[in-house]
């Protein structure tokens, strides 16, 4: 059994040397080998942690909870881990001495830890485990908007509205942000394992450092380094080659390419600095533009990416390649956080279906748009006989000729197409009756229909997710580790004198000759020759993270790809607006997209609901660029020259 005792020994003989931690997980349904993997092959693993939340997986997780519990049953948490991760690794973490931390507890950390428990004894192991609660507001949620406790909360310029529910709309899940001290606190107590609720993804990694190295809550510097390091691996292989512009490079990496991905571990030092890579004899590959990619994942301003325990500054950060498969990542800055935590909230909003046709043949394009507008007009014909309201959204896309780029498709024709309409009302029968209307196509319509014979497509509850903020000093938080007595705490905000942000980062070393206006003569070559991008989501904001592959072509891009320039090429895709921000130290700007997602999450009617592929999108945007940059380009992007 690991004691309190033990817990500080171990630390103690660590604080001079560094701290390893591996990410096996990246979502709730990420593959278990990351698990075996860095336990088993991943040499002197400290620390293992996995990321099962995103967004609307609570409001998911809550639906969970709520069935089971119907039955009589403990569920909302995320049994796989315990199964299919906790229980056939048990003997190794045991016998290696590596530590959990996971937030794979959901909406239920305490049935989470039980199961994890009994797991432990049926095998012989004595093992403490610790969950961490209070993140869940549901129960409190109106009355903290009745003790004025709730305000709004601003991304990317637009705030959103305070919602609690509603008799036709359902709260879901209401989880306060919380972070790294509780973990860190629960590891001083002796855990082995750690179980979590809604924390901020990066605290997983963070709570471990500040209980080994001892950093203080007015660290600001080291605990932004520290949550950096954790923002890089959370994503699992995301650091590693996956999601990555340059895919080939990461496909035929040897050890089995994208077969035997490699999943990330960060090595951590008591000043702050740390060193990412993966386990020997893995596919994939480590490099200054798999982590810059994956640094630039879903933030907002870098100057102020805003943690519950510090906000970090990102203009700085500067990643260099140490050796093959191995990155340096320093500069990051820190300061106070905000006395307010992030609350995501999830609402049943209606229900939504999706029905998807393949439309084969000469002008399939054109047939699928004409079924697409004879379905939707004998839906809305058989809602009205029923004395129901329209839909309250609709949407077609066809895919595979281009559709989502809009303006700047290239496929004029094309032999073969997925039709997919997405409907959204409050009404059940609504669905039924849009449903009834798909399979018939085939009989009535055009020539080469099929994919129809899998039954009506299904509706589902339409769960819209929402966010706002919520006074710290209103939401305490409770410790549980082992039998121990839990420990209640609220946060207390640190001393600080330093402002409310961080002097300006100066501007990269360029080399001598870059410019912003270059000399010519010029040809086109689109964006992603001189750049690698990734996008990703919060809520209903897009960002696109765009990355220089050379310092030369860091003041040309700036000059170009200003926000109205990305607004322009995505018009198709954004509703709102586009903000800009530059990130000198890698060469590198962030783009937020704000309204381009149709609502974002599980609320949007879109296929890519999530903008994934808008970094690809605008990866190919043409631009003017000198003849004489050719030869530092690949030739994968000259060859049609």
């Amino acid at each position: 059994p690991v004691s309190e005792e033990r817990g500080k020994s171990n630390m103690a003989a660590r604080q001079q040397s560094s701290i390893r931690i591996g990410c096996s997980s990246a979502f709730w349904g990420d593959s278990a080998l990351g698990a075996f993997q860095l336990v088993k092959e991943a040499p002197n693993l400290n620390y293992l942690v996995a990321d099962y939340l995103a967004e609307v997986t609570m409001g998911i997780l809550a639906r969970v909870k709520e069935k089971a519990e119907q039955k009589g049953e403990q569920g909302g948490y995320v049994k796989e881990f315990c199964t299919r991760v906790f229980a056939p690794l048990l003997s190794d973490l045991c016998k290696k001495n590596i530590r959990v931390v996971t937030n794979a507890g959901g909406m239920n950390p305490l049935a989470c830890k039980a199961e994890l428990e009994a797991i432990a004894r049926e095998n012989g192991q004595s093992l403490v485990v610790a969950a961490i609660t209070g993140d869940d507001l549901l129960s409190s949620a109106q009355q903290l908007r009745e003790a004025n406790q709730l305000s709004k909360f601003e991304f990317g310029g637009e705030e959103e509205e305070i919602f609690v529910g509603s008799p036709k709309k359902k709260l879901m899940s209401f989880n306060a942000y919380i972070g790294a001290r509780a973990i860190a606190t629960a590891l001083e107590k002796g855990a082995q394992v750690v179980i979590t609720g809604r924390v901020v993804d990066s605290a997983l990694v963070l709570g471990p450092l500040m209980h080994e190295f001892q950093w203080s809550p007015s660290s600001f510097d080291l605990l932004a380094a520290g949550s950096l390091a954790g923002h890089i691996i959370e994503c699992g292989c995301q650091a590693t080659g996956g999601n990555f512009t340059d895919w080939r490079d990461s496909v035929h990496s040897g050890a089995g390419g994208w077969t035997n991905m490699g999943f990330p571990f960060v090595d951590c030092f008591p000043d702050g600095s740390f060193l990412v890579s993966k386990p020997p004899n893995t596919g994939g590959l480590v490099t200054v533009g798999t982590v810059g990619e994956q640094m630039l994942y879903e933030i907002g301003d870098p100057a102020a990416y805003i943690l519950p325990d510090v906000v970090l500054d990102l203009r700085a950060v500067e990643i260099t390649q140490e050796g093959k498969d191995v990155v340096r990542v320093s500069g990051v800055r820190g300061r106070a956080p905000p006395d307010e935590y992030k609350i995501s909230a999830t609402h049943v909003n209606g229900y939504s279906v999706s029905a998807n046709l393949m439309i084969g043949g000469m002008d399939a394009r054109e047939k699928a748009s004409e079924i697409a507008k004879a379905v939707l007009a004998r839906a809305s014909f058989l809602l009205k006989k029923r004395g129901l309201p329209d839909f309250l959204g609709t949407n077609v896309e066809l895919l595979g000729s281009e559709h989502t780029y809009g303006p700047h498709s290239k496929v004029s024709e094309t032999r073969e197409v997925i039709l997919r309409i997405s409907v959204h009302h409050e009404s059940m029968l609504a669905l039924y009756l849009f449903g009834s209307e798909v399979a018939p196509t085939a009989t009535s319509m055009a020539p080469g229909i099929t994919g129809g014979g899998d039954g009506r497509p299904r509706a589902r509850p339409l769960l819209a997710h929402t966010a706002c903020l919520v006074h710290k000093s209103a939401v305490p938080v409770h410790i549980h580790v082992g039998d121990q007595a839990p420990i209640s705490s609220v946060y207390v905000r640190p001393s600080w004198d330093g402002g409310d942000s961080i002097p300006p980062a100066p501007l990269p070393r360029l080399p001598p000759h870059a410019s912003d206006h270059p000399s010519g003569p010029f040809v086109e070559l689109p964006l992603i020759a001189l750049c690698l991008a990734r996008s990703g989501d919060k809520g209903d904001v897009a960002n696109i993270g765009v990355l220089c592959r050379q310092p030369l072509f860091f003041p040309l891009i700036r000059r170009v790809l200003t926000d109205e320039a990305v607004r322009n090429y995505l018009s198709h895709v954004i509703d709102g607006n586009v903000v800009r921000f530059v990130l000198p130290g890698t060469w590198s700007f962030n783009f937020l997209c704000t309204r381009s997602l149709g609502g974002g999450g599980l609320s949007s009617l879109r296929y890519d609901r999530q903008g994934k592929a808008y970094a690809q999108m605008l990866l190919s945007k043409p631009i003017q660029v000198p003849r004489a940059w050719l030869s530092l380009v690949s030739p994968t992007y000259t060859a049609k020259l």
